[in-house]
C-alpha cells in the first residue's frame, strides 16, 4: 500500500489560494493569486476557478501514472 497525502485548497486572509498538506505546516505547494482585475470579474467564483485550475494541472503532470483506474475513482475532495 502506498503512502497518501492529505492535501487541501484553502483561501488565506490575504485572498491567496493555496494547495498545502492539511497534515504537515510549511510552505504551501501552489500559490494562486488573481489580480485585482481578474478578482472584480471572477467575484464569488475565484476559489471554484482556483479549484478547477489546480485539478486540471494535478491531472495533466500525470502524477499517478500506472494508477489512473484507481485515482478516476477517488477523484478530488474539496
Amino acid at each position: 500500500m502506498s503512502e497518501t497525502a492529505v492535501l487541501e485548497i484553502v483561501e488565506l486572509d490575504d485572498g491567496e489560494i493555496v494547495l498545502r498538506s492539511a497534515e504537515h505546516e510549511g510552505e504551501p505547494l501552489v500559490r494562486i493569486r488573481f489580480s485585482e482585475e481578474a478578482a472584480d470579474l471572477l467575484r464569488r467564483s475565484r476559489f471554484e476557478v482556483a479549484q478547477d485550475m489546480i485539478d486540471r494541472a494535478i491531472t495533466r503532470t500525470q502524477l499517478w501514472e500506472g494508477e489512473e483506474d484507481e485515482m478516476a475513482a477517488i477523484g478530488t475532495v474539496h
